[in-house]
């Protein structure tokens, strides 16, 4: 099922948002990801703005099809090693990928631990990920960790919607424009998203009360 753009949108920006708290800046790292349900799939599409390689494991190859086709995965694969081969070159090159892996996670983390696979970040914790020495986040979208993040801004989360595509590119340059070039978290957010979501009409931001009222005259 394709996940609700509106709802899609915000869990990418709250994703994002924890990934760049974490960590600033994750090219040249790999982010392993298990499922490509609608978490799996905002976390996989977050990482690519991050400038991480994120290799999600996927059994369904409904669920692959569906995310070639939405765009949160660049390719699929059905071996470990069309996987490394796929995400060796981004990694050295700090380029983003994302790579669905088919097969029974179960079985092809054995076959990552064997091959002595080291992920920076893991989003879901296993009895194989509690054994090495890596970063383990359960839940990207886990408002506590979303709270955590923004605590140091006067932020929440609003949405635009608008009518044509012409309407919302001429919103985001004026939202681009209305940042500080020191807003580097936010800025990369708006310039990403049309990459991420081209055929949305929608654009949801972190915003102060006062900036919302101010771009609601654009919107």
């Amino acid at each position: 099922m394709t996940p609700d753009p509106i709802h899609l949108q915000a869990a990418i920006l709250r994703t994002f948002t924890v990934l760049h708290h974490l960590q600033p800046n994750w090219g040249g790292s790999l982010i392993l990801n298990i499922g490509l349900d609608a978490k799996g799939t905002a976390i996989s599409l977050a990482a690519n703005i991050a400038g991480a390689v994120c290799l999600t494991l996927e059994p369904d190859p409904a669920s692959l099809r569906e995310a070639q086709r939405i765009g949160s995965c660049d390719f699929i694969v059905n071996t470990l090693d069309e996987a490394l081969r796929a995400i060796k070159n981004e990694i050295r090159q700090h380029k983003p990928i994302s790579i669905g892996l088919a097969g029974d996670p179960a079985t092809l983390m054995a076959e990552i631990e064997e091959r002595g696979l080291a992920p920076q970040l893991f989003t879901e914790a296993t009895p194989y990920m509690n054994k090495v020495h890596t970063r383990i986040v359960s839940d990207l979208i886990d408002p506590i960790l979303v709270d955590e993040a923004i605590a140091p801004h006067p932020w929440h989360l609003a949405t635009f919607t608008f009518a044509t595509a012409a309407e919302l590119r001429t919103f985001d340059t004026q939202a681009l424009a209305a940042l500080a070039p020191s807003e580097t978290f936010r800025r990369k957010w708006l310039q990403a998203i049309p990459r991420i979501l081209p055929r949305e009409r929608t654009r949801t931001l972190w915003l102060t009360a006062e900036e919302e009222s101010s771009l609601k005259k654009v919107g």
